[in-house]
């Protein structure tokens, strides 16, 4: 009897313990359970992002710079000639060259260089054959470099060089056959002949030679 006693007691104490370790045992799991939401990383609700607001940037006014204009083009013009009609060729000249020839009473400028001497403030003169009713047009001006280039290009698209006329550079002679004209630059001055009865460059050779002369 001493022996069942003993034993029931001994059985009854391993199971009071084993009570008591399962009851702490589910105390912990408890406590497990009550963490913090906090400390969980699936339940953490994220920062949200703060968007900067950008700065306005001031807007700088240009300012157009000036534009330089382009100077004015070269215009052509002539001076005024001090020469009369009589000086460029005088009545002895005339003799000399032709005595059936004297001053066209009713002369008014007719050729292309003609008409041009006198638009630039340069002088025109005429002389008719008494027998044959021809004329000679004898004109001077003085060009400025812009004009001058213009007439030396029309001259020589118009006409050829002639080199009997003088010497280049100091001069330059150009005769025209389609227009009966010889051309002259020298010292600044523009000599054009023209008659309908000049049909090559020699035709005008002794006349040229005395107006230039007479400059």
């Amino acid at each position: 009897m001493t022996h069942s006693s003993t034993s029931s007691l001994a059985t009854g104490r391993r199971l009071r313990a084993g009570l008591a370790l399962s009851g702490a045992a589910l105390a912990l799991i408890a406590l497990a359970g009550c963490a913090p939401a906090g400390d969980s990383a699936s339940s953490a609700t994220p920062t949200p992002s703060v968007s900067a607001t950008p700065t306005p940037t001031a807007s700088a006014t240009s300012t157009a710079e000036p534009t330089e204009s382009a100077p004015p083009a070269p215009v052509a013009e002539g001076t005024a000639v001090d020469k009369t009609c009589d000086s460029i060729l005088t009545a002895d000249d005339v003799y000399a060259l032709n005595p059936n020839y004297s001053v066209d009473p009713g002369y008014a400028p007719s050729s292309d260089t003609a008409v041009t001497a006198t638009t630039y403030n340069g002088v025109s003169c005429g002389w008719i054959n008494q027998s044959s009713g021809e004329v000679i047009e004898v004109s001077l001006a003085l060009p400025n470099e812009t004009l001058t280039n213009a007439l030396k290009d029309a001259a020589l698209a118009n006409g050829d060089i002639v080199p009997t006329y003088g010497t280049a550079p100091e001069v330059e002679g150009y005769f025209s056959q389609s227009a009966s004209t010889a051309q002259v630059f020298t010292n600044g001055y523009w000599v054009a002949v023209a008659s309908p009865g000049m049909v090559e460059p020699g035709d005008a050779e002794r006349i040229v030679g005395t107006v230039l002369g007479n400059l």
